[in-house]
């Protein structure tokens, strides 16, 4: 057995054959993969673009390499990851875009998730069912660059590259609107709410309407916009009128505007223009004003039929409203007085120039608040007054008239307080009734005694006269003369035509009779003249009168003298 075992050192030695090294094709296959996936890596990475953060409230639907970033409905990124926010209240998604896509994003650039959307205005996005949600952009206008952004939670109504123009409204309340509500022209829509906000002092609200080309060039410096929503009701002697804009506005709520006819300047409103939001047509028909400023009237006088919301009026043109009525402590001897709070509003008030409706863009509240206080500081210099009057005799309903009483004493607004105080003037009714106590102050002082004394001998005396039988004879005679005058009157009145003919003829006789008249003075005028044969025998008759004459004066002289000639005869 030993012989028949090997030892080691007695088996063959390997022969071992050297080859030439050379290139084995075993490694062009990794080499050429490795090749691709550098250019593939280089390839990818020099088509990237900048990375951007997005902040959402949530990631509902976004998923990290599979959510797309589309502008115009094209991808230009995708969603590299989602994480939280440090305080973990909202959530981070990161993008990635592609290259070129810088002049994208902005300060005003716009992200938001686009994903079904059901609302009372229709339904969107329903295409992602099937695809998936995205995140579109819009790269707005201007602004600098930047990749921090803060996302939509509804997608925007109006795009940047939308052609038109945005106004703003101010209303009391929002109602029934909603964003993306209808706006409406002569009941075709031409627009949409694109915002709303509460304003900061929580007066009123402030929306945003959007108004598409060409027809923002019908929005005017005059225009009137009010609300649509619901439905309106007016019951008039015609029956129940029942009027709503559109189906659509019916739930969703909505906003027309028209432009009435006016003799104020009409132009085209310029963009941001600010308008007031009217409740109802028929309210902006009235013309009623957004900026209401407060005032107080204090009145002595009873405010009986005077109520909240009765109208304050120029001359008969409503600008303003009654707030608030109440007793107010006096700083006089009396012990109270009327305070009434009233709203007056520039844009109905035509006190000035510079103040006019509607609104104004370029004139802010607090400009116009204060351009309309330093006007009617001097209207009430010149003796603005405020008093209260009868607006309707049958229901005995007062109002608050203003008017110019150039007789006014010297007066001032008030601003001490925590609201003006106008200066007031009595009313009509007042001033009849201190008329009336005046009156009845000086009758009192009258002797009305001795005057009714007086007064009941003067009816004795005349109830004698009247009864007198003399002056009743007297008075049938006249009557018996007025009925002779009468039948005088018939009498010449029937023989007025013959009259009438007779002093024509006459007419033409005198006539004729002057004539002769008028020759036999001239024949006299040249006899009686000292060339007539009349005119010298009537001098020398009248100079032998003259001589006589004088011889009758001596005769009498004489006689005078020697009386006694007479029947003596003449002395020798």
């Amino acid at each position: 057995m030993n012989d028949s075992k090997t030892t080691l050192d007695e088996l063959p030695e390997a022969l071992v054959a050297k080859i030439n090294p050379g290139f084995s094709f075993v490694w062009v296959v990794p080499l050429v993969a490795l090749v691709i996936g550098v250019v593939l890596i280089y390839r990818e990475y020099s088509s990237l673009g900048p990375g951007i953060d997005i902040v959402f409230r949530s990631a509902e639907g976004i998923k990290p390499k599979q959510t797309e970033i589309r502008y115009r409905d094209v991808a230009i990124g995708k969603v590299t990851s989602v994480e939280f926010s440090e305080d973990l209240t909202q959530v981070v998604v990161q993008a990635q875009l592609k290259k070129g896509m810088e002049s994208l994003l902005s300060e005003n650039t716009r992200f938001w998730v686009v994903r079904p959307r059901i609302g009372v205005s229709g339904a969107t996005g329903i295409g992602t069912l099937l695809s998936g949600v995205y995140i579109a952009v819009d790269p707005g206008k201007g602004g600098r660059y930047s990749e921090d952004f803060v996302g939509l939670e509804e997608p925007p109504k109006i795009l940047s590259d939308a052609k038109g123009s945005l106004f703003r409204l101010k209303a009391e309340r929002l109602g029934s609107i909603s964003l993306g509500s209808p706006v409406y022209y002569r009941q075709i829509q031409v627009g949409e709410v694109t915002g709303y906000r509460l304003a900061e002092d929580g007066s009123s609200v402030d929306m945003d309407v959007f108004i598409h080309a060409p027809h923002d060039q019908l929005v005017r410096n005059t225009t009137r916009f009010w609300n649509v929503s619901g439905v309106g009701m007016e019951l008039s002697p015609d029956g129940l009128n029942v009027r709503f804009e559109s189906l659509l506005s019916l739930f969703s709520g909505g906003v027309a505007f028209d432009t009435p006819r006016s003799l104020e300047a009409d132009t085209i409103a310029e963009e941001g223009a600010l308008f007031h939001l009217y409740e109802s047509r028929k309210k902006s028909e009235e013309r009623s004003g957004g900026l209401k400023l407060p005032y107080v009237l204090y009145f002595d006088d009873s405010v009986r039929g005077l109520s909240v919301g009765a109208a304050v009026e120029f001359r008969g043109i409503p600008v303003g409203k009654v707030l608030d009525i109440t007793l107010s402590k006096r700083q006089d001897d009396q012990p109270v007085h009327i305070a009434v709070l009233i709203a007056l509003e520039p844009d109905r008030v035509p006190f000035s120039k510079d103040v006019h409706y509607p609104v104004e863009s370029e004139m802010d509240d607090e400009k116009r608040r204060k351009q309309f206080q330093k006007t009617l500081d001097k209207l009430v210099a010149r003796g603005l007054r405020a008093r209260l009057i009868t607006g309707n005799l049958l229901t005995g309903q007062l109002v608050v008239d203003m008017d110019l009483e150039p007789a006014a004493t010297q007066a001032a607004i008030d601003y001490s307080g925590k609201y003006p105080v106008l200066p007031t003037a009595p009313n009509s009714l007042s001033n009849i009734t201190n008329s009336l106590v005046t009156l009845l102050s000086k009758l009192k002082r009258l002797p009305l005694e001795e005057t009714g004394e007086h007064l009941l001998k003067f009816s004795e005396g005349m109830d004698k006269l009247v009864n007198n039988p003399g002056v009743q004879q007297s008075a049938e005679a006249l009557g018996q003369a007025l009925d002779e005058l009468n039948e005088l009157m018939v009498t010449l009145n029937q023989k007025a035509p013959g009259i009438m003919n007779d002093l024509g003829t006459l007419s033409t006789d005198a006539r004729k009779m002057l004539v002769q008249v008028e020759k036999v003075f001239q024949v006299l005028e040249k006899s009686v003249s000292d060339q007539g044969s009349m005119g010298g025998e009537l001098a020398r008759t009248m100079r032998e009168l003259n001589a006589a004459a004088r011889a009758v004066k001596g005769v009498a002289e004489y006689l005078e003298r020697h009386p006694e000639s007479l029947l003596q005869g003449k002395s020798q």
